[in-house]
């Protein structure tokens, strides 16, 4: 799939995208399996994660099996707050990223920052090595210190985005505005999207940010904590408290945690988060919103692996790096260069293989 316009159209076209493509798989390819037991399943899990003082999203949307599926989630996991609160039980269901579904249940809707803004950022201004701070200063001058606070730090690797997390916040600098051209693309496994930028303005610069609350400050200073999206969780942790540590910074930050979930996942970066002086919290997807099992066989059907990324913007390739090589998108020869620019040294871990991220169909189905 191609989508192009400007990038405050084709921005949205995301997540009706993906929602649609897994619906349209699972009415018409894969149709063995039922919606029974799904309501009670996301209550279930709601409960064990509160009993455990998990703070969780619904962050399922994108890669649901369908509308109706999100719903039962939400309704089972809007029952487990409920009576969590009623038992006083430590664990938090903060919300969901869907804004629909957040009205219809009256629940937050909440979210973070996405990797586009940093990919579009730097298509734009062509300028690898000073884009992240870009993206993050006019983050800051749109919302203030202390909203939507959480920053995404793998579109470049962590330690490329650390680097600009350490500066202070520029308040000098003026800020140029430019429309956006957009495109797309998705094979029929993966839906891996382009979005372009077209613009005659001067290259992106940072903005005014006046507040007498950010003055002086960091970037890390300023921002409620980070979102780990890629890598090993256990090393992010181990480098976020370093690298707190060394900026002097002693309040508590949060660490946001996205990268295919399930319990035992949460469960396990709690306890590391925990033990190193975090706030851990997690935004939980598809664990949630499409799991299901074939009616026939009793074996996992396996959700899509697929995502849309801007794939260009002001006639520049538009790519992502990420923290393990599973994640990489965007023009190979662009990522090279970005990678050797930046001095990206690429790691793996075990649980870096994309190709079983939702795992197999011969997998046994157990609650995870």
């Amino acid at each position: 799939m191609e989508v192009k316009g400007l990038w405050v159209d084709t921005i949205l076209y995301e997540i009706p995208l993906l929602a649609l493509t897994s619906e349209a798989y699972f009415r018409f390819m894969d149709k063995d399996w039922k919606y029974d037991g799904q309501e009670e399943k996301a209550y279930e899990k709601g409960m064990r994660l509160l009993e455990g003082g998990c703070i969780v999203s619904e962050f399922g949307t994108r890669r649901r099996r369908d509308y109706h599926t999100q719903a039962l989630v939400i309704r089972g996991l809007v029952k487990a707050s409920k009576e969590g609160t009623q038992k006083g039980l430590p664990g938090k269901i903060s919300g969901t990223s869907n804004v629909h579904l957040a009205m219809r249940f009256g629940i937050p809707p909440i979210g973070t920052v996405a990797h586009e803004w940093f990919m579009g950022v730097a298509a734009i201004t062509d300028d690898y090595e000073r884009a992240t701070e870009t993206a993050l200063s006019y983050w800051i001058g749109c919302f203030g210190q202390g909203v939507l606070g959480i920053a995404l730090t793998d579109t470049f690797g962590t330690p490329a985005f650390l680097k600009a997390f350490s500066k202070p916040v520029p308040h000098l600098n003026r800020a140029a505005s430019g429309a956006a051209l957009t495109s797309a693309s998705v094979n029929n496994s993966t839906i891996s999207t382009t979005d372009g930028l077209s613009t005659t303005e001067p290259p992106l610069q940072a903005p005014i940010c006046e507040s007498k609350e950010i003055r002086g400050k960091t970037f890390a200073e300023v921002f409620t904590g980070v979102r780990q999206d890629s890598g090993d969780p256990a090393t992010f942790v181990k480098t976020m408290r370093e690298f707190y540590d060394k900026q002097g910074i002693k309040e508590k930050k949060t660490i946001v945690f996205s990268d295919s979930l399930n319990i035992d996942l949460c469960f396990q970066y709690k306890k590391i988060s925990d033990e190193a002086g975090f706030q851990p919290t997690f935004g939980v997807g598809t664990f949630f919103t499409n799991d299901f099992v074939h009616l026939s066989t009793g074996k996992k059907s396996v959700p899509l692996n697929i995502v849309i990324k801007l794939s260009s913007a002001a006639g520049r390739p538009a790519i992502k790096i990420s923290d393990n090589i599973g994640k990489n998108t965007g023009d190979e020869e662009t990522v090279r260069k970005v990678k050797e620019q930046l001095g990206y040294i690429e790691k793996e871990w075990e649980g870096g293989d994309e190709s079983t991220r939702w795992g197999t169909e011969n997998d046994p189905v157990t609650e995870k």
